[in-house]
């Protein structure tokens, strides 16, 4: 019995034994598949891994050569597209688009037959003031008012060449387009209404064909502290009249420049841009556009609501125009010189009879004015001290603005100008201050209302016209502000700005970069000389 019971149980564990070995080897064959999976899927990461640390390797290079094609802080009136970049090397092996100068992959290594290598970035500006404002006429009083000013947003994109056989050679292209954030848009519905243009770029220079400021508005743009705010120098710096406009700080339309390299510390800029006229006495619109030459949208003489072309162009459209300059930077030390020419400005509008509030009639003689040439030159300077305190910044302008052809009495477009500013820097802070004067010109074709009353008052009974080419027409604009950057991207600022209007002369603040401007004008529109004209503004700025 007993050996009977030893002989089954050990068959039973023999079985038991049996049975249960498939089992514990199947698990293992599991575990073991499992671990070679993992090994593989380890093997696949440290593979990519490696193509990521090479493609970081080769991000280096295209971000250097973004940040030297595009400005990292684009700003009102700026000089954005002067600089010459040299071509990077190595170059990438793909494209790359940038947001706010930071690349990424837009496409994976290999997927072309060619090394492609174009950056694209994506880029703007935003400044939005609130304003106080008093126009210094009798009809009107303090106003409030919120203002877009100057905000834009851009695409730029760069192809370099050099991987293609031409050294130091790149395709250059950029769409640029006003932004209106706190008004209705006045411009036409098309992306590019601000510099826009398609241009090669060679180790002897870059030509650029499309619209852009012109050598004389950007050899000088840096100068104003106040720039796109109530203090901005054309208020008088670049306005030939004292009108809503300066037409020596403009962003030409359908012109060709070329732009030198920078030898030295010098770098030279050209551009002409054609007349595109039908109308010999360039009254009608050029071809292509929609506005009368030399004018804003919308603007003062632009065609808008009326007189419409043909022959309705008569308030300084012009037709070629020319525009140069010469700029030195070298340490501390800017200097400029620069011109331009607006050639057969139509000016005929400013001719006739006029019948005064009085009854008496004043005339401008046929031909008195008419149509002539009108040119700009300008010398400038600064220089960059560094204090006790941080860093001081000085700039000056002389500035001739000259008109041929006109008879004295009523020419009001050939003066000189003065300007200077001053920018303090303590950390974070700027402190700028600003004047700009005007020369009194030889005459004027207008008439305006003698503003000796205040600005509460009402027009005393009996006040009467007068021929604003009998009267002193100097100006003078006097700014003060503070601007605190939290970042170098993000900055608040406050200014104040003081217009003072001889009794011939109507110049406005807040011209050509401002939202709208503050000029002496009554309710009804008719312009009204000698006003004192003051403001206070503040906003903010945001660059991406």
């Amino acid at each position: 019995m007993r050996k009977a019971f030893l002989l089954g149980t050990g068959v039973a564990a023999l079985c038991a034994t049996t049975m249960s070995h498939p089992l514990r080897a199947a698990t293992l064959d599991d575990v073991v598949a499992r671990l070679d999976a993992l090994e593989r899927s380890n093997a696949k990461l440290a593979r990519e891994n490696a193509q990521l640390r090479d493609r970081v390797n080769h991000m280096g290079t295209p971000r250097a050569a973004a940040t030297a094609v595009a400005p990292a802080s684009p700003k009102g009136n700026p000089v954005l597209h002067a600089a010459v970049a040299p071509s990077p090397a190595p170059a990438p092996e793909h494209t790359v688009v940038s947001i706010g100068g930071a690349p990424l992959y837009s496409k994976a290594p290999g997927s072309n037959p060619f090394i492609d290598n174009t950056t694209v970035t994506l880029y703007g500006h935003v400044d939005l003031s609130g304003d106080i404002f008093n126009a210094g006429v009798y009809d009107q009083g303090t106003k409030f008012g919120v203002s877009s000013n100057l905000t834009y947003f851009g695409v730029r994109a760069r192809h370099n060449l050099d991987p293609y056989g031409y050294p130091g050679w790149a395709a250059i292209a950029q769409f640029e387009s006003l932004v209106e954030v706190a008004a209705v848009p006045t411009e036409r519905a098309a992306f590019g209404t601000r510099d826009s243009f398609l241009g090669m770029e060679s180790p002897w220079g870059t030509i650029k064909a499309g619209k852009a400021d012109t050598p004389y508005k950007r050899a000088t743009s840096k100068f104003d502290p106040f720039a796109a705010t109530l203090g901005d120098y054309n208020s008088i710096m670049g306005n030939t009249g004292g009108d809503l406009r300066a037409e020596f700080d403009w962003r030409a339309s359908h012109a060709i420049w070329y732009e030198s390299p920078i030898w030295n510390g010098f770098q030279a800029a050209a551009m002409i841009s054609p007349g595109q006229n039908m109308a010999r006495d360039n009254s009608d619109f050029a071809l292509g556009d929609f506005n009368c030459p030399g004018t804003s949208s919308r603007g003062s003489g632009s065609g808008f609501p009326g007189p419409t072309p043909p022959n309705g162009c008569t308030d300084g459209s012009y037709g070629n125009l020319y525009s140069a300059s010469l700029t030195y930077n070298r340490g501390g030390f800017t200097g400029i010189a620069a011109y331009e020419l607006h050639e057969n400005t139509n000016r005929t509008g400013d001719e006739g009879a006029v019948v005064l509030t009085n009854g008496a009639t004043f005339t401008v003689p046929a031909g008195a004015v008419g149509i002539a040439n009108e040119w700009a030159a300008k010398v400038g300077a600064g220089y960059k001290f560094n204090d006790m305190i941080g860093t001081l910044q000085l700039y000056g302008i002389y500035e001739m603005l000259r008109r041929e052809h006109t008879v004295a009495a009523f020419n009001e477009r050939a003066r000189d100008g003065y300007f200077l500013s001053a920018t303090q820097k303590v950390d974070k802070w700027d402190i700028s201050a600003s004047w700009a004067h005007a020369n009194a010109s030889p005459g004027s074709p207008g008439t305006g209302t003698f503003n000796t009353y205040t600005v509460a008052a009402p027009a005393p009974a009996g006040t009467a016209d007068f021929a604003l080419n009998t009267v002193d027409s100097s100006a003078d604009m006097y700014a003060l502000g503070v601007k605190y950057h939290f970042s170098p991207f993000v900055s608040w600022y406050l200014v104040g700005s003081y217009l003072r209007n001889g009794p011939g002369a109507h110049y406005c603040l807040g011209v050509s970069g401002h939202g709208y401007g503050v000029c002496g004008r009554d309710a009804n529109n008719n312009v009204v000389a000698g006003n004192k004209a003051e403001a206070v503004t503040t906003g903010m700025t945001f660059d991406f």
